[in-house]
């Protein structure tokens, strides 16, 4: 039976290109997308631009425009980062949009007549000399946890969920001076009470979850729950369906994440009228975590009348570094995948980042370990393995193919590559799964140099062979889609004339020379 799948990707601030950061975290669905869709699965892949985080005021404070003109121009670039990536969305969308402004309004209205939300006088910083509440993204200072730097809503460090309040020593991040705490009434949700729901919820899904998911949830369980405000002082933003509320907007972490029902169908949203209910994936960095753990199911929860369906998979990578320093925008110290693009095939790029980051521990992105992942195993592996063996049935068998039954051995090999690709993609596994796909690769390569068909001729071995690069091609799919899409049609065709080379070696040099700035070790 057809399942409903659900991918969402977490939604990239509309304020600058994706960098390889992005790139990193983000692949891993639109493979998941592909995969499904290949099955024969009802799919839905949603992302969209998040247009009202604070980060947008201010670079449009920073370029000198209006917030609403940023956001529409980075929303324009990172689709096209994104497509030109090869990412396959049903719904490329943007937090501006009508349909999201109307779901979130909606669901806000229902919000409000439960249980769980609440009226709060709370301090909220204030900027004297810029005249304004400051968000939590305009402020910065010392986490009261750990005693590092940290933003106004998170550390990064500690992974503690901060409010501005919270930090000590802060700074306007527009000014440099200390802001004033004044008092301001909000709306708040009540994730105390909500506490043993989203501990079951927990319960139940952790299972599907990437390690540190489950870690940084439970500790967040453990140490219990507290309320958050939902409404924030500030002009932009998403209106609140309230009557007096006009000066304030919904703070973004209580709209944005609302984006993944938004901007896909109702059928997706609930398993109400469905005897399969559908599957959702989130994936996204680990900084991401609890507003996909907690908050998510916890708007979803506090909302009673409603039957959404909560998150199943949670996919979180972790952080990756350039050259070995962390990327910061701000210190020069980005590697755009408008860079890679202009310089590298779309499937050296895909492959790389699937092969070595978006995992369970961070990971540092140099250039000689992309030069020499990319030559070691995309092209001297895989894509050997498919230029020798076709080149040798055009020139022994005049291109015709031996369609054969593989002896069982071979069989059993490609049997359970594909059993355990499915499995671990079904995980959401996504770089295990290409890392047993390979394994067939290398299988492949091994058959083909163990048994020397280049002095036997022999039509068997050169036909199992033939079978091996037809299965790990189809499984290769949704990671490398341009050359997997060329050597299909290749193996399709009843005599094959000649074939292109899928790739030509990265010259190591050149690589370096070309993206000098960065091997240095980026900024400092």
């Amino acid at each position: 039976m057809k399942k409903k799948v659900l991918v969402g990707l977490s939604w990239p601030y509309a304020n600058g290109r994706l960098h390889i950061g992005h790139v990193a975290s983000s692949l891993p669905a639109d493979v998941l997308a592909r995969f499904y869709r290949v099955q024969g699965d009802d799919v839905s892949f949603v992302t969209g631009s998040d247009c009202f985080g604070t980060p947008i005021l201010v670079q449009a404070g920073v370029e000198g425009i209006k917030p609403e003109q940023l956001a529409e121009k980075y929303h324009k670039l990172l689709e096209k980062d994104f497509r030109a990536l090869g990412f396959t969305f049903d719904n490329y969308s943007k937090t501006m949009s009508k349909q999201h402004l109307d779901f979130v309004g909606n669901f806000h209205r229902e919000l409000y007549k439960g249980k769980y939300i609440f009226e709060k006088t709370a301090p909220q910083l204030y900027c004297e000399k810029c005249k304004k509440y400051l968000p939590d993204r305009y402020v910065e200072g010392v986490c009261p946890h750990c005693k590092n730097s940290a933003k106004g809503d998170s550390c990064d460090h500690c992974g503690k969920i901060l409010e501005p309040e919270d930090l000590v020593d802060p700074k306007c991040k527009l000014c440099g001076t200390k802001p004033v705490v004044r008092d301001t009434t909000q709306l708040y949700l009540k994730l105390s009470a909500l506490q043993p729901k989203i501990q079951k919820f927990f319960d139940q899904r952790k299972g599907a979850w990437t390690a540190n998911a489950q870690g940084l949830t439970q500790r967040y369980l453990n140490e219990g729950l507290h309320d958050r405000a939902i409404t924030r002082s500030m002009e932009w933003g998403v209106p609140i369906p309230r009557d007096g509320w006009d000066d304030k907007r919904i703070y973004i972490w209580a709209e944005n994440v609302l984006g993944y029902l938004s901007a896909s169908k109702p059928e997706f949203w609930s398993s109400e009228k469905s005897a399969t209910p559908p599957l959702h994936y989130y994936i996204h960095a680990k900084d991401n975590i609890p507003f996909h753990s907690v908050i998510l199911p916890g708007l979803i929860l506090a909302n009673e009348e409603t039957n959404y369906h909560l998150p199943d998979v949670i996919i979180a990578s972790e952080y990756v570094t350039l050259e070995g320093h962390k990327i910061s925008k701000s210190k020069g110290n980005v590697l755009t995948a408008e860079e890679l693009l202009n310089e590298f095939d779309v499937d050296m790029i895909r492959f790389y980042f699937l092969r070595q980051a978006g995992g369970q521990k961070d990971s540092n992105f140099t250039f000689e370990d992309f030069v020499n992942v990319v030559n070691g195993e995309l092209v001297n592996n895989f894509g050997n393995l498919v230029n020798r063996t076709l080149s040798f049935v055009i020139n022994k068998f005049g291109g015709q193919f031996a369609h054969i039954k593989p002896c069982r051995d071979v069989q059993n090999e490609i049997n359970n590559c594909g059993s355990e690709a499915f499995d671990l993609l079904e995980k959401g596994c996504v770089q295990q799964a290409l890392k047993r796909i390979m394994e067939l690769v290398n299988f492949g390569n091994k058959y083909f140099a163990d048994n020397k068909p280049w002095v036997t001729n022999d039509v068997q071995i050169i036909g199992e062979v033939v079978e091996i690069i037809r299965c790990a091609t189809s499984l290769l799919g949704p990671f490398i889609p341009d050359a997997s899409q060329k050597v299909l049609k290749w193996l399709e065709m009843k005599k094959l004339d000649k074939i292109d080379v899928l790739w030509q070696r990265l010259d190591m040099k050149a690589v370096k020379e070309k993206f000098a700035k960065y091997c240095k070790g980026g900024a400092k």
